[in-house]
């Protein structure tokens, strides 16, 4: 009776290490499909529909599945550098939709293609990364019920240690500011209503997308308004424009580019001609002031204006004509403007 006693209970200690080996097995990753939209809104593009951009990238056993939205198209494996040509990966023939083609990639590397009707006129890439543990995509916002004109500050919180990011903000109407590579962003949305704010963690073993609802309301002004000749700096409250004058009388008003929350630059007379970069930073808890800095490659007339639009108060500059930029490195410039 003890023998048969001592042999069950073996029996159940065997059962128990079994499933535990078992529950400890490490999973192997599911393999995905990831969407691609064909000529959206009668667009010649190909558009990803998580990283909204024409690259897509997934892991090694993911599936890729085109959808024809309109025209007449196709999805063709190969670059166009010097010529678009097949590479023979994949080709799904020239459809108009409705229709679809899917193909597996089963091998890490970087896949360009194209259309084959349109040609370098529309262009796609596909990234595929070694499986493995991809991150867990989330994020942060604040305020949680952000008015127009003021800056939302962003959180990149993903799990799994990502090495790069793409905020996507759902605001088309920011231009160049709908998105951001950063780690803690600030975004300033110019309307009222619910934006679909989107992140994209990435590392070496993939990529993860997580969504969330921004709803601006209208509650308070819009307090510097981007526009092609207004770099809106540090939060949205200072304005900065640059008005130029040459020799020979003629002026005008330089292009304005952000680069970040509190810097950008300006070109002239050509967009591949940097003539003047500035920085409005916030230096209240070391010299109770806002500071100005700015730099040009210029010896024409410049005239900087920096208006704080909380305050109203204006810091202007001029550079003289004929005669090489003076950086700015002003500690003091708003000393009214601190709380």
């Amino acid at each position: 009776m003890c023998s048969k006693n001592r042999f069950r209970a073996l029996s159940f200690a065997g059962l128990a290490a079994a499933a535990l080996a078992f529950l400890l097995l490490p999973c192997a990753a599911s393999a995905a499909t990831r969407t691609v939209e064909i000529g959206p809104g009668g667009q010649l593009s190909f558009v990803d529909d998580v990283s909204h951009t024409s690259t897509t990238t997934i892991q090694v056993g993911d599936t890729v599945s085109w959808t024809w939205d309109s025209g007449l198209h196709s999805t063709t494996s190969g670059g166009c550098s010097g010529g678009c040509a097949p590479d023979g990966h994949w080709d799904s023939g020239q459809h108009t939709g409705p229709h679809s083609f899917s193909n597996v990639f089963n091998t890490a590397g970087t896949f360009p293609y194209h259309c084959s009707v349109h040609g370098s006129m529309m262009q796609g890439t596909v990234i595929v990364q070694p499986a493995g543990t991809a991150p867990t995509a989330n994020f942060t916002f604040t305020p949680a019920n952000p008015q127009i004109g003021t800056g939302v500050s962003f959180t990149d919180t993903s799990t799994g240690s990502p090495t790069s990011r793409l905020w996507n903000f759902g605001d088309p109407a920011s231009g160049t500011a709908n998105t951001d590579t950063t780690q803690g962003p600030i975004h300033i949305f110019q309307s009222a209503g619910t934006f679909t704010v989107s992140l994209q963690a990435t590392n070496a073993s993939g990529s993860n997308t997580t969504t969330k609802s921004v709803t601006v309301s209208s509650g308070g002004p819009v307090i510097c308004t981007p526009t092609p000749e207004t770099l809106c700096l540090n939060n949205g409250r200072f304005a900065v424009t640059a008005e130029w004058t040459k020799a020979d009388a003629t002026s005008g008003h330089g292009t304005g580019v952000k680069l970040t929350g509190d810097s950008g630059y300006f070109w002239f007379f050509d967009p591949a001609n940097i003539e003047m970069v500035i920085k409005v930073l916030n230096g209240c808890a070391i010299t109770n002031s806002y500071w100005v800095f700015a730099a040009g490659l210029t010896n024409i007339q410049v005239q900087l204006k920096v208006v704080d639009t909380t305050t109203g108060v204006e810091y202007t500059k001029e550079n003289p004509l004929n005669t090489a930029f003076v950086p700015i490195q002003d500690t003091a410039a708003f000393p009214a403007s601190c709380p």
